[in-house]
């Protein structure tokens, strides 16, 4: 039973706008059925009832109903429609809800009930005042036909078996709110909520995995932080990453319960570690590069509530970062805007339902990602993350299908999901992914398997080779870049005589650097390579180009650029960096 909803709760009979949509979130663990279908026997069934109707009911309650498409009851005190509450001195004065706002609710979902005439208690009232409260006046009746009106609600939930028989004979039921009886229609009782109410016992922990992605964390523990339904618990488990990582966490230990490993322990036994130290029904991994949606956890912990056959709830995902683009054409995933604050596109990917066809693909082809939200006791029961060839989540989660666990798609972008870095685990692994395919595909061809595993294998699992690809790579665009800002290119005149478009810059620079200056021709005017190299006969041990030894060196050492020239003006500092 609620009286009043509203941003502030002045005192006990106010509920905020904020705890009434978690309480609602957790009624997605019930049945919630008008009372005309309500079973006082069914431990799944719940009703929504409001006393007296206030506005801020309409205001704020309402919209967050139809939110969650339950029906609800309205119990009205017909003399205060339209009215205000200055018959009730110890509240705040607060206007009851117009003819107009009743009958809109009434069309999303609302029954409206009677509540009496006057608010008047109906313990010891004499006949003529039992009728006088009880009956309500035809003209609200025609307003209102059946099923409104059939229902009835005790003031203060004070009644006697004389007012009890009297509403037998108007209604087919009746509530009260401290002497009632869950055996008897007419004296159902009802739980008083108030702001602190929680209407579910299920909990949430979610753990924030951390290896190495340190200056992304806050945006993660804010993400978490930010949740409509919070959650009962937070893990920041760091994987002993090298990267100044637990310091950062330490900033969130009144918030969260930081977990530091002393060695690092691979993916599958720190998440079995963080499983351990958990305490919730639900539990969720979050990548400490990524963010949830501030309704993540609403939505997710919603639909376990409501399915106790569900294992695992998987989401849509929303990818931003630097390399987004690449993984969103990759998957699929369809641009959705831009984010203006961050200046990177959006995308949204969008994953299937769980049909049986999908389903029994499953083994084969993944679509419940690691930051699905899953049952404690599907865990348990399957043993948990184990090694496998198969990613950790792919592996785990299939075992809980077989297991009999249904998998529930939320079909809502709540999870983001950043795409920053060739090394991030789930790039490497679907490098891994790829060796499994091709062991499916080539089989029957030993040397063939072999050859793609070695060649997978070295891409994704040698950190070496990554990391000195990844040094290629930044000096690579170092060199872009020092010879663009330079403006020692001849751009457009380059670009003429290749063909090439003059839309982009850089790709210009780079077909000189791997065409043009290997071929021996002149950037520009102002530099020509034949007469630097042969006059600096240090410049071929450098293992540098004509031009990239004099923009990194030469120049800073008064050497000419070409004959007879003196050099253009030195910059300040030194040796400009290759990366």
């Amino acid at each position: 039973m609620y009286h009043k909803v509203a941003p502030d709760t002045p005192t006990m009979w106010w509920v905020s706008s904020d705890a009434f949509d978690r309480q609602m979130a957790d009624l997605q663990a019930y049945d919630v059925v008008p009372l005309s279908e309500y079973d006082p026997s069914n431990r799944r069934h719940a009703c929504i009832t409001f006393d007296g109707i206030y506005e801020n009911v309409y205001q704020y309650a309402f919209p967050i109903l139809k939110k969650w498409g339950y029906p609800f009851e309205l119990f009205v005190i017909g003399d205060h429609i339209g009215g205000d509450n200055a018959f009730d001195t110890v509240e705040p004065l607060t206007p009851f809800c117009t003819l107009e706002q009743l009958l809109e609710m009434a069309e999303g979902g609302a029954r409206i009930q009677w509540h009496t005439r006057s608010h008047q208690r109906l313990k010891n009232a004499s006949d003529e005042t039992l009728d006088d409260e009880l009956l309500v006046p035809p003209g609200l009746r025609e307003m209102f036909s059946a099923p409104h009106f059939d229902w009835f609600a005790y003031p203060h939930g004070d009644h006697d078996d004389r007012a009890v028989e009297r509403v037998k004979e108007h209604y087919v039921g009746a509530l009260s709110c401290i002497a009632g009886s869950d055996g008897d229609r007419y004296q159902l009782n009802r739980i008083t909520v108030e702001e602190s109410t929680k209407l579910s016992s299920s909990s949430v922990t979610v753990i924030i995995a951390n290896y190495n992605y340190g200056p992304f964390m806050p945006e993660a523990v804010a993400s978490v932080l930010a949740q409509t339904r919070q959650p009962d618990e937070i893990i920041i488990l760091d994987d002993c990453s090298s990267d100044g990582s637990q310091k950062i966490a330490r900033r969130y230990a009144d918030k969260a319960r930081v977990v530091l490993n002393e060695k690092n322990l691979g993916i599958v036994e720190n998440f079995r570690k963080g499983v351990s130290l958990a305490n919730s029904d639900y539990i969720v991994f979050l990548g400490a590069d990524n963010r949830m949606r501030p309704d993540y956890i609403e939505r997710c912990k919603a639909i376990l509530d409501a399915n106790p056959e569900a294992g695992v709830v998987y989401t849509d995902m929303l990818i931003f970062g630097e390399r987004a683009a690449a993984l969103a054409e990759t998957v699929g995933a369809e641009l959705i805007g831009d984010s203006k604050a961050e200046r990177w596109p959006l995308y949204a990917w969008r994953f299937p339902d769980p049909t049986p066809e999908a389903v029994a693909g499953l083994a084969i082809r993944n679509f419940i990602h690691g930051s699905s939200m899953y049952r404690r006791c599907a865990y348990d029961q399957v043993g948990g993350y184990r090694a496998s060839e198969l990613p950790e989540d792919h592996h785990l989660f299939h075992r809980m299908v077989v297991a009999g666990w249904k998998p529930m798609r939320c079909a809502h972008t709540v999870l983001q999901y950043r795409q920053h870095s060739y090394k991030q685990a789930n790039s490497v692994l679907s490098l891994q992914n790829e060796v499994s395919y091709w062991r499916t595909q080539f089989y029957s061809n030993a040397e063939k398997l072999a050859a793609f595993e070695r060649e997978a294998e070295e891409r994704a699992l040698n950190g070496d080779v990554m990391d000195a690809e990844f040094k290629r790579l930044v000096q690579a665009v170092s060199k872009v870049q020092l010879i663009v800002s330079s403006q020692m290119l001849d751009v457009q005149r380059y670009a003429a005589e290749f063909d090439l478009p003059l839309d982009d810059v850089d790709q210009v620079v780079w077909h000189y650097l791997l065409c043009g200056e290997p071929q021996g021709i002149a950037p520009s005017e102002k530099f020509d390579p034949a007469y630097y190299s042969t006059t600096y006969r240090d410049v071929a041990s450098a293992g540098l180009s004509p031009l990239l030894h004099y923009l990194t060196w030469g120049r800073f050492e008064g050497r000419l650029a070409r004959p007879a020239a003196p050099d253009v003006a030195l910059p300040q500092g030194g040796p400009a960096a290759l990366g």
